[in-house]
């Protein structure tokens, strides 16, 4: 019976979708909405440190980054949770990668140097439920909201929410390894003994599988898998805290408003007292 790591554990996914090209293309392709003409081809590669081109402060490091042979960039998070803070680096990472496109030979041709810009996609799988609703594709461009066909191209986002993910609710039939691709996400994780043939039954998701082996990592490999769930599992207490914080300010200022009513009214009786005795 063999064992299967966890390919969500952020060192995991790194080794799978980044040092893996083949395995990252079909990842990309499945999953982010591009149209028929425009799947990728080839990438390569970039430094996951995104250093941004202007004083915006400290650098960030994404999962995966990496820019295909059109010259668009794609980024790829795992996260175990939804925080505010990995909000705020979402959105700082695709401004970075946007950013990083200025470029000093259209340095005298500014018209030139921003029709230059390619698009950048930022695609983040998370291991947490995050919207009101039971959707787990989520798919954010800057819009009108009151006339979608007014947009500002170039930055889109795509969100997976793992937990609500269920294969019945994939409706893009011409993306069907989509489906196989967040199965494993979200299935392959602790023992089996046999795999769902649906999975084993594609070379790339096999191949993705077999990385997740325990046969397959060293001694050393396993210590550093064990730090990283660790931190996820410190991560999740730590939201849970921060939770748990916010509901007690929110219980806090509730009772401030209260006890505020409360004495607005004495002293609205006290006034009241205070006219009848002197009548």
């Amino acid at each position: 019976m063999a064992m299967y790591l966890d390919p969500k554990i952020d060192v995991l996914f790194k080794k799978i979708f980044g040092e893996n090209k083949e395995l990252l293309i079909s990842f990309l392709n499945s999953l982010l909405p591009l149209k028929d003409g425009q799947e990728i081809v080839e990438i390569e590669y970039l430094t996951p440190e995104q250093v941004p081109g202007t004083l915006l402060g400290k650098n960030s490091v994404v999962d995966v980054n990496c820019v295909d042979n059109t010259g668009r960039t794609f980024l790829v998070e795992m996260q175990s949770e939804w925080t505010n803070v990995f909000r705020k680096r979402l959105l700082l990472n695709g401004s970075k990668a946007v950013i990083k496109q200025l470029d000093k030979k259209y340095a005298e041709d500014r018209a030139k140097k921003y029709q230059s810009f390619k698009p950048v996609y930022v695609l983040a799988v998370v291991n947490a439920s995050f919207s009101q609703g039971k959707d787990w594709y989520h798919h954010l461009q800057i819009m009108d909201f009151k006339n979608p066909d007014v947009v500002i191209d170039g930055l889109d986002y795509v969100l997976l929410e793992l937990p609500n993910f269920t294969p019945e609710t994939w409706t893009q039939a011409h993306k069907k390894l989509a489906v196989l691709w967040m199965r494993f996400l979200k299935e392959i994780d602790g023992y089996y003994e046999q795999l769902p043939e649906e999975l084993t039954s594609n070379k790339l998701i096999l191949s993705a599988i077999k990385l997740c082996e325990e046969s397959a990592f060293s001694p050393a490999e396993r210590e550093i898998y064990e730090r990283a769930e660790d931190a996820v599992i410190w991560q999740n207490s730590i939201k849970y805290l921060e939770d748990e914080v916010v509901e007690a300010r929110k219980s806090l200022a509730e009772n401030k408003r209260t006890l505020a009513e409360k004495d607005k009214e004495i002293q609205e009786l006290k006034k009241q007292l205070r006219k009848q005795t002197n009548e």
